[in-house]
């Protein structure tokens, strides 16, 4: 757990000694130094005393600080939507979790056809074509996107992914970036 480097990470932003978060947290001061020692393994009520004392939350300081997290989505975990009876494919690859942006890798079988589904306004798609050629339709504009190009596009406009080829499959990623 990544307690030790958060607890004196937050108490050096508070700008307090270690005597000082230990006397608010109600703990001797060697406690609070041994539970800022890497390898330490400090009971839950002692952790609990200092996140209060800090005025955070438990999950703060047991939780990689936001520049040290990492998610590894496994293919199992990976939600999948289908249409066009199995012939367009879309794996949601980014984390559920993700607050912001989604990130589909598209699969599109020849001759596909599949409507796509408006984004909340202000979301912006990016659609990078991996293989083949696919073809966007957004509202009455057809734009061909062959391999290695992209297109952007204010996602909540009504779309159209198609793969006009008749044997070649077409791959692609689609990130959508919503507005905070």
């Amino acid at each position: 757990m990544p307690h030790a480097a958060n607890i004196k990470r937050h108490r050096k932003n508070a700008k307090l000694t270690q005597a000082e978060l230990a006397g608010r947290a109600g703990l001797p001061r060697a406690t609070l130094a041994n539970m800022e020692r890497e390898g330490s393994n400090p009971g839950v009520h002692s952790v609990m005393a200092v996140a209060k004392a800090l005025g955070i939350t438990v999950d703060e300081l047991v939780t990689p600080a936001p520049e040290h997290r990492y998610y590894k989505v496994t293919p199992d975990e990976m939600q999948e939507y289908r249409a066009e009876n199995g012939r367009f494919l879309a794996k949601l690859v980014s984390p559920i979790a993700s607050k912001g942006v989604q990130v589909h890798h598209v699969t599109m079988l020849a001759g596909c056809r599949s409507v796509g589904r408006p984004h909340p306004l202000g979301a912006q798609e990016f659609f990078l074509t991996l293989s083949g050629r696919a073809i966007l339709q957004i509202e009455e504009e057809v734009v061909e996107v062959e391999a290695g190009s992209l297109v952007q596009f204010p996602g909540h406009r009504k779309h159209v992914y198609s793969n006009r080829d008749a044997i070649q499959v077409a791959t692609a990623v689609s990130v959508v970036v919503f507005l905070p």
